[in-house]
């Protein structure tokens, strides 16, 4: 699992799912860069991660520009959960869950402990791995100064 989605390489394509039914990708999703939140909606640790990346003023700033694009992604089956906190994620987000639970069985990304955060570029090359947000933070500011 440590070998998947490694920093350099190219991140593992996926499907996710809208509340609407409509359906992505996460390549199809075309931005400088894309921050990948997988968490859940009953977690402590990620309603706190949730709230930093809203109050951060450089990712609120590069959404703005639409340099950055946030997909959220539920990858867990208990879909009720998931649709009772669809008002705590932004509208400007991309807020998915894995309708076939496939990144779970086929353990598509190693999701030790949730929330897991990936920062990705356009060609959805991984540049941060499993990271802290006050990382993620970091390293756009220096890159888009």
């Amino acid at each position: 699992m440590m070998l998947k989605n490694r920093i350099g390489e190219q991140a593992t394509d996926f499907s996710y799912t809208l509340a609407s039914g409509k359906t992505g990708t996460l390549h199809q999703v075309k931005s400088d860069y894309s921050l990948l939140l997988f968490y859940n909606p009953d977690c402590h640790a990620c309603e706190e991660t949730i709230a930093g990346i809203k109050a951060s003023p450089i990712l609120s700033q590069l959404i703005q520009s639409k340099t950055l694009t946030i997909l959220s992604f539920y990858p867990d089956a208990d879909i009720a959960i998931w649709k009772k906190h669809l008002i705590d994620i932004p509208k400007d987000w991309i807020n998915g869950y894995d309708k076939e639970l496939a990144v779970q069985n086929k353990r598509l990304y190693d999701l030790k402990a949730i929330p897991s955060l990936y920062l990705l570029d356009k060609n959805k090359n991984v540049l941060l791995k499993d990271t802290e947000l006050t990382l993620i933070e970091e390293y756009l500011k220096t890159k888009n100064k």
